[in-house]
């Protein structure tokens, strides 16, 4: 061992190291909570004495030092940022953790200097140079890249600040650069909520012209004619639809937020599994990023890789200050580093939930970004309008543009709109993207203060924050996993602008899933350390495998209480199954089936009898059960054509059709949030799709929607509780129509709907093909998918223009468009970007340029 590890050793056990670092944190948390208490602040002994420490412990290659040594500078950055002894020793401490983006902070405009420490910056920059950027690797991204860079495959996990998408970026630029422009490469994000933010990034950081971002599962014909290579952002069931299709081959796969595959909650998981053993069947190269998982090596297992490339990244590049304050029972904390519970003097308690909060962020994030994590719709809403009511009106005219956007766009009465007026946001995966990425623009540039959210930032969206606030320990009714807890507390703390984040875990009602038993609840942020994960696929947990073959078979499951959740997943794991048997898969799921359950031999004779579902269509549709597909294929009886025309009716009777041939009534009808109560609400499902897929603009869907629900006395569900006749003058009823009709047509229409239409056209081809039959199908799945029946606003869209701009510029500026049959040929962008530049449409102009990479 070395004379530099033994210091380090002693430096990490040293009682004298701790006292000093818990006294430090006292002085913090108290400055923190407004209580600046003379008596705790360190001496000038104990204040030198902690750099020498912090100088120690950052050489070593120990995580647990490297963060201590960070840890000590960013607390004590907060009362001694002007002196100079200070800056010098973080400027130190920085550079040997290369932590190159935290510098800035801590010199300002100083100067400082020392030739050891600027060589040593030197040395570093000139060897972790970031691929084609001015940026620099920290000491561990340095590692990992370079890791990376030597294998077929990898999977790693970091803290949420620790830089993944930095990584991802700066390896597609080396791939670029390594195989001189010949290879395409695809980003697999979890949700389509996460597709426009990382294109849009993408554009910025990839400026080798050779190179596409797409991100829908189709090449344009104008892309084809030249010698073009891809970089696509997709989900999972864009991939399948794009691997499913006879398109360039694509070569590397880079999967985000990757711990989405293992949960045992989210419906989507077999969908990503699936979408990831394709790509395997089709020898792409897969990478994988994550959160904090420890054992990074279970992705590579889940899809038959070895398990070597993997590494877990422990090290922070924001240092993180956790802090407990129990309204109801009056009791403030800050949980010390050293596992100490440090009782803290709090002003701000009082008797109802909206003022504890207000008092909470005016106290504890007044001049700070703050997110407020709230769970539910609900209460995001209603949180973030009695916040905004006890705040003054903003003049500000970047704001003003979004209002009048929201106005505009989606209703008058919307609330949003008195919540920006007063500089407050709310946030969910129900607010339409574009206004999503509108508020969190304003949040960076800090004109929007607090954003008040549910866990659409598990997501992966980036909006970090000073200050993090969480008032829920669950998701909907599913308490918060330790993953998820710290990707979302991981929020805490912005690199390039802060060195440190505040995690205020704050109970403000007495209420389920708000931190009402916190001797239980709290142990998510006491333990810092988050445990091996594991799947279900490995587990065989709950019978699984017995369960996924009696779905198969249609018949129960070994349980009586099976959530929704869980059936569906059963169902959809059920489906992926009989695709790998069918289709000679070699997988886990299917080599467990066949050790893990007794009767996989009969059930696989089963499948290969029973089915008549062509692989293909399988592959497509594994949110459907095969017994509904195979009972129309063999249907004698004269099933409903695709209607030509696009109207209410023929949209209510394709709807009906659909719900009667697959059962939505049985299938379709369970958990809070079913698409099929009953019948009844297929006449609402027409009315969004009729005017979805002929191509009117938002605000006019919600008009017609808040007519029809009026004209024909609709009853509504506020708060999920008891149902009441929809009043059109009632403005909390018109805000529940509007947020219904946006996620409804993002999540029901273009994702459930569209599956069930696509797998009903695929399936009356295989039957007019088996009767000789000659008849032209309309793409419906594709009307619902884009939104319109207009070739030309999909051709469009497909070139990357979101569905309002691809129909204004066919409105507009066509003629900027080269046309035959139908098909975009050319594009004079340099001509369209002129007339814009030009034009009135600032607001425009502004979205192509993002969407063009013009910016």
């Amino acid at each position: 061992m070395t004379f530099l590890n033994r210091l380090v050793d002693k430096a990490l056990k040293d009682p004298y190291v701790s006292t000093l670092i818990v006294k430090l944190e006292k002085q913090y948390a108290n400055h923190f909570i407004g209580k600046n208490t003379e008596v705790l602040n360190l001496t000038g002994k104990e204040y030198l004495d902690l750099l020498r420490f912090a100088d120690i412990l950052c050489r070593s290659e120990k995580y647990e030092a490297r963060n201590t040594a960070y840890k000590i500078i960013s607390l004590l950055h907060a009362f001694y940022n002007d002196d100079q002894m200070f800056k010098l020793q973080a400027y130190n401490v920085l550079v040997k953790l290369g932590n190159f983006p935290s510098i800035e902070i801590v010199l300002g405009e100083t100067k400082v200097h020392s030739d050891e420490i600027v060589i040593d910056r030197i040395v570093k920059e000139t060897y972790q140079a970031a691929p084609g950027s001015s940026n620099i690797f920290t000491d561990t991204q340095y590692k990992l890249f370079e890791k990376m860079k030597d294998s077929n495959h990898f999977s790693f996990s970091g803290p949420t600040s620790f830089g993944k998408s930095f990584i991802f970026e700066s390896f597609i630029k080396y791939l670029i650069e390594k195989k001189n422009g010949s290879d395409n490469i695809a980003l697999l994000v979890p949700t389509r909520a996460l597709i426009n933010q990382v294109s849009m990034k993408l554009k910025n950081v990839i400026n080798n012209k050779k190179y596409k971002i797409l991100t829908k599962p189709v090449v344009p014909l104008l892309y084809k004619q030249s010698d073009t290579r891809f970089i696509f952002v997709l989900t999972p069931e864009r991939l399948i639809s794009y691997l499913s299709e006879a398109n360039p081959v694509i070569n590397y796969l880079l999967v985000d937020e990757a711990h989405k595959l293992l949960s045992e909650t989210d419906t989507r998981a077999p969908l990503f599994y699936h979408a990831l053993m394709i790509a395997k069947r089709k020898s792409i190269n897969l990478y994988f990023s994550s959160p904090n998982v420890p054992n990074t090596e279970i992705f590579l297992q889940l899809v038959g890789n070895s398990v070597e490339e993997t590494l877990s990244i422990k090290e922070n590049s924001v240092a993180q200050n956790r802090f407990f304050i129990d309204c109801i029972e009056k009791r403030a904390v800050y949980f010390s580093e050293y596992g100490d519970e440090q009782v803290l003097e709090y002003s701000g308690y009082a008797s109802d939930s909206h003022t504890n909060l207000k008092n909470a962020i005016n106290i504890l994030g007044e001049n700070s970004p703050n997110i407020i994590y709230c769970n539910t719709k609900d209460d995001t809403i209603q949180y973030a309008l009695e916040y905004a009511k006890t705040l003054s009106y903003r003049s500000d005219n970047e704001l003003g543009q979004l209002i009048n956007l929201v106005q505009d766009t989606m209703h008058e009465e919307y609330y949003l709109v008195d919540c920006l007026k007063k500089g407050v946001a709310y946030h969910f995966g129900g607010l339409p993207q574009r206004i999503r990425e509108k508020i969190e623009l304003l949040f960076q540039k800090k004109i929007i203060k607090n954003i008040f959210c549910t866990s659409t930032l598990l997501e992966g969206v980036n909006l970090p924050a000073k200050n993090i606030f969480i008032l829920s320990n669950a998701i909907g009714l599913t308490k918060l996993s330790k993953i998820d807890f710290w990707n979302l507390a991981g929020r805490a703390g912005r690199l390039t602008e802060d060195l440190s984040g505040n995690i205020i875990c704050l109970r403000i009602i007495d209420k389920r899933n708000r931190w009402e038993n916190p001797d239980k609840d709290l142990q998510v942020i006491k333990d810092k350390s988050v445990g091996d994960v594991s799947s279900v696929l490995m587990t065989n947990q709950g019978k699984f495998y017995i369960n996924i073959g009696n779905s198969i078979r249609n018949e129960p499951f070994t349980r009586k209480h099976v959530t929704e959740n869980e059936k569906r997943m059963l169902d959809s794991y059920g489906n992926i199954l009989a695709y790998h048997a069918l289709s000679k898969t070699d997988s886990i799921l299917r080599s467990k089936f066949i050790d893990r359950n007794n009767q996989a031999k009969e059930i696989i004779n089963y499948l290969e009898k029973f089915n008549k579902v062509p692989e293909k269509i399988l592959s497509q549709s594994s949110t459907i059960k095969l017994v509904y597909q195979n009972k129309i294929l063999s249907s004698s009886m004269s099933l409903m054509n695709i209607p030509e025309r696009t109207g209410y009716q023929e949209c209510l009777d394709l709807l009906n059709t659909l719900c009667d041939l697959y059962n939505w009534e049985k299938e379709e009808s369970g958990g809070r949030n079913p698409l099929v109560r009953s019948k009844a609400v297929l006449g609402y499902y027409a009315v969004l799709m009729s005017s979805w897929i002929n191509s009117q603009p938002l605000n006019v869907i919600i008009k017609k929607t808040i007519n029809y629900f009026d004209e024909n006395s609709k009853q509504i569900s506020i708060n999920n509780r008891d149902f009441v006749l929809f009043e059109k003058e009632n403005r909390a009823h018109i805000n529940h129509i509007v947020n219904n009709v946006v996620s409804d047509i993002e999540n029901l229409l273009r994702f459930k709907i569209k599956i069930y239409v696509k797998n009903y056209v695929d399936l009356l081809n295989i039957k007019y093909q088996k009767d000789e039959e000659t008849i032209d199908i309309p793409n419906w799945d594709n009307y619902l998918e884009y939104g319109t029946t207009d070739l030309t606003i999909i051709e469009l869209q497909n070139l990357g223009f979101q569905r309002h701009i691809a129909s204004f510029l066919k409105n507009n500026y066509l003629d900027f468009f080269v046309m035959e049959n139908g098909i975009i040929t050319d594009f004079l962008e340099n001509e369209l970007k002129e007339q814009l530049q030009k034009s009135k449409y600032m607001q425009e102009y502004e979205e192509v340029s993002n969407t063009l990479g013009w910016s």
